[in-house]
């Protein structure tokens, strides 16, 4: 015979008792009396066919079992709470709600004006991630990215927007830096999360990272040291060529450092309108910018 499950109610009583140890405590938590607690933890027990407390004068301790039906409990309690946060932010954006990954370069650089009007055209929630941790777009953990590299895995659906180039660059106040030159200068680099990158390997093979003495994990944390001053370093043109404060070391980008700029997302939200309302805005919203994502608009 199969097992009914256990009610959330009760789940939730026995989760209160577990926490304070006591029936009364409980009570007064969730606003019930006293009579109404014992008896959702006796329909528990005996639904379930274990003890889940030890009784004694000094309160209600978790036996085994109870210890493993805790840690369940809370994991549905937080993901009951998760929803209906979520459900709840839809009732507010009758448009839904898209949770976009990508870096706090292109945010920076490119993106912000043309997701802001996205956002008031399609009514939606937009939730903005640029952490430096990749979110996973098939676990889940956004509906959509923007981000440079190579041809992405097959399971996604993919949108080429346009080629990346990146380049040395110094502040114009630091005089005399050529390709011949490089390791007479500082440089600034980016710390163990820039380590894929092709550049930071070319840097790792000239021995020039040794010269880095300011590292961050932040492409406009770099930008924004060499305009200080602090010493050369490697970034995309679409962020270098933008500032007048600074220029290039090396004028021709690197091949090697060539990328590509994706947009992305599931297979099962590629016709769902406001995803494809997005995609639409990040192509046409990229069209005026693409000579400069590929280092042919560089100040002089």
């Amino acid at each position: 015979m199969t097992q009914s499950p256990a009610s959330w109610d009760d789940l939730r009583v026995f989760l209160h008792i577990g926490r304070a140890g006591s029936l009364t405590a409980a009570a007064e938590t969730l606003q019930v009396s006293h009579a109404t607690v014992f008896r959702r933890l006796g329909s528990l027990e005996a639904e379930l066919g274990v003890r889940l407390f030890v009784r004694s004068r000094a309160g209600y301790a978790l036996t085994d079992a109870g210890q493993e039906l805790m840690k369940v409990a809370a994991e549905m309690e937080t993901g009951l709470a998760s929803a209906t946060r979520q459900l709840g932010r839809r009732a507010a954006w009758p448009g839904g709600v898209v949770r976009l990954t990508t870096t706090d370069t292109l945010m920076h650089a490119a993106l912000a004006p043309m997701l802001s009007a996205y956002q008031r055209q399609a009514g939606v929630q937009l939730l903005i991630n640029t952490s430096t941790v990749q979110q996973d777009i098939l676990k889940g953990e956004a509906d959509v990215a923007i981000r440079a590299g190579g041809r992405p895995a097959d399971p996604l659906v993919a949108r080429r927007l346009c080629r990346i180039e990146s380049t040395v660059y110094r502040s114009r106040k630091i005089g005399g830096a050529s390709p011949s030159n490089l390791a007479d200068f500082p440089w600034v680099a980016g710390d163990e999360t820039f380590a894929h990158l092709d550049s930071s390997k070319w840097l790792h093979q000239q021995g020039l990272d040794a010269k880095a003495m300011l590292r961050t994990n932040s492409h406009v944390n770099v930008l924004n040291l060499v305009k200080a001053g602090a010493g050369l370093a490697v970034l995309p043109c679409y962020l270098g060529d933008l500032e007048p404060g600074i220029c290039r070391v090396i004028a021709t980008p690197p091949k090697a450092w060539r990328s590509d700029l994706w947009l992305l997302t599931r297979v099962d939200l590629r016709h769902v309108p406001r995803i494809k309302q997005l995609f639409d805005a990040v192509f046409e919203g990229t069209r005026p910018m693409v000579e400069l994502f590929e280092g042919r608009a560089a100040l002089p």
